[in-house]
């Protein structure tokens, strides 16, 4: 047991006062500086109606910092941006990629180029022999090819998404092939969304082509004909357009980049505008895109959802109570949220971009049929780190208070202190701003002020643990390492 000590009245009250006023500096440090409150901005740009539909479609859920939206007819685009982002800047639209690899696979369908059921390998020979060479090009634009969702390489990193780097870098087109080829295929799995069974497809397609790249391809039959001036992709950072919006991280801090050539295809690292996408969607209500086939649904996944190829088909409830079939595909990166929804039977479409990872499927089909809004803050599980880090601090206090030597309170400190970057990092900052971490904070600082105070009295360790007393605050500062390096 450690032993515990206390102040004559006289200190303790100037510990108190102390103590104190260091709670009430953090509390005010959290409100100034801490994580920001994500919610979406006052700035408004482009339409003003349709800004106040997005507005009222966003609803009460939080997260959004800015959208940039358009709604799209054949002949019309309306677009409007929605906080402080520049509307006509490109964004990353993640998977929104796919509907480019989609078009691009149904477009070499028609031009005889590809066949629906070639054997992967009959495009990509490297693959001759192997299981992943087997599967068809029709069941990796199912995403019912039986390979994982990602290949080896990008498996290895993907710990890196979670610690905000990028899960691509290291994967180029050969390394692509290389993990395909030593990948396992599983012809029991269930459909699953596979971004290495699109990276092949796109790899695929582009070899048939001929074609120099997936960026070449998609520019020589996408975004060349039909205007899409700021579309473009990041196979290196270097290649990141500079007046491309910034993303944000759960906290509301800048988000890394994504950049890597072999999953391109996929989605790694694409930017492209809202104006762009207008134009993109509009080309798939008019029939002027190329592939507009993959549109049409080509298997069935669960009741009521289908997919052609890549493109997902499914209901959305509108106002009056009915149900409405849409075409769609979502986006996501690091700081990134996308969503591109077609209502053929309407000749209608949305587009959404939003700069946090907060999902904007919500307000597209709130915009298209009238869904009821969104109307959800921060989930409970987003709460939990607030209340570790508030036990943290509490215990810090307490043990600044009452233990006997220097390394106990130190542990106290430093196991707080991973407490409140935990939260920092991984708070409900979408319904809260920065005042829950002072709040958290102001323990901690209220325990570090007392142990300045009663640190110059204290023994370095208990008496008899010379050793056993430095594990305590050597895990704790292990912890603070590793929170601080996954932020």
């Amino acid at each position: 047991m450690t032993a515990t000590t206390s102040a004559p009245a006289g200190v303790g009250r100037r510990i108190g006062t102390v103590a104190a006023v260091a709670a009430v500096l953090a509390v005010l440090v959290g409100v100034v500086a801490g994580p920001e409150h994500r919610r979406l901005g006052p700035q408004t740009t482009g339409d003003p109606a349709l800004a106040e539909r997005v507005r009222a479609a966003a609803g009460g859920h939080g997260g959004y910092r800015s959208l940039a939206v358009a709604e799209v007819t054949p002949t019309t685009v309306t677009t409007s941006g929605l906080g402080p982002a520049d509307i006509g800047a490109p964004f990353e639209i993640g998977s929104v990629t796919k509907t480019f690899t989609a078009a691009l696979f149904a477009d070499a369908v028609t031009r005889g180029e590809v066949r629906p059921d070639d054997p992967l390998e009959r495009a990509l020979p490297e693959l001759t022999g192997t299981p992943a060479g087997a599967v068809t090009l029709a069941s990796l634009a199912q995403h019912r090819s039986g390979l994982p969702a990602l290949g080896a390489t990008a498996a290895a990193r993907a710990l890196a998404t979670t610690v905000n780097l990028n899960p691509y870098a290291s994967t180029t087109t050969a390394q692509l092939l290389d993990d395909a080829r030593a990948a396992a295929v599983d012809p029991q799995q269930p459909p699953t969304y596979s971004n290495f069974g699109v990276a092949l497809l796109g790899t695929a397609v582009v070899r048939a082509a001929g074609a120099d790249g997936y960026p070449q391809l998609v520019a020589d039959r996408i975004t060349g004909p039909l205007g899409m001036t700021s579309t473009s992709f990041a196979a290196t950072g270097a290649q990141v357009p500079d007046t491309a919006v910034p993303g944000h991280r759960d906290n509301g801090r800048p988000a890394p980049r994504w950049a890597g050539e072999g999953y391109l295809p996929a989605g790694s690292s694409t930017f492209s505008t809202v104006d762009d996408l207008a134009r993109w969607a509009a080309a798939q209500l008019t029939g002027a895109a190329p592939g507009t086939g993959a549109l049409v649904p080509t298997a069935q996944d669960d009741p009521g959802t289908s997919i052609g190829w890549i493109w997902v088909t499914s209901g959305a409830t509108g106002a009056d109570g009915a149900r409405y079939p849409y075409v769609w595909h979502n986006g996501g990166t690091a700081g990134f949220s996308s969503m591109l929804a077609l209502d053929r039977e309407g000749g209608r479409a949305v587009v959404v971009l939003g700069d946090t990872t907060a999902g904007v499927e919500p307000v597209a089909r709130t915009l298209l049929f009238g869904t009821p809004p969104s109307d959800e803050g921060a989930d409970l599980l987003a709460w939990a780190p607030a209340a570790i880090a508030a036990f943290f601090s509490l215990l810090a206090l307490r043990r600044a208070l009452r233990e006997g030597a220097l390394l106990p309170i130190a542990d106290g400190l430093l196991t707080a202190v991973f407490g409140l970057v935990l939260l920092w990092n991984r708070g409900p900052w979408a319904s809260v701003g920065g005042w829950v971490w002072g709040l958290a904070l102001a323990p901690a600082a209220a325990a570090l002020a007392v142990a300045v105070l009663r640190g110059r009295g204290l023994p370095l360790h208990p008496a008899g643990r010379t050793v056993t007393a430095w594990a305590g605050p050597g895990v704790s500062a292990l912890l603070v390492a590793v929170v601080v390096w996954a932020g």
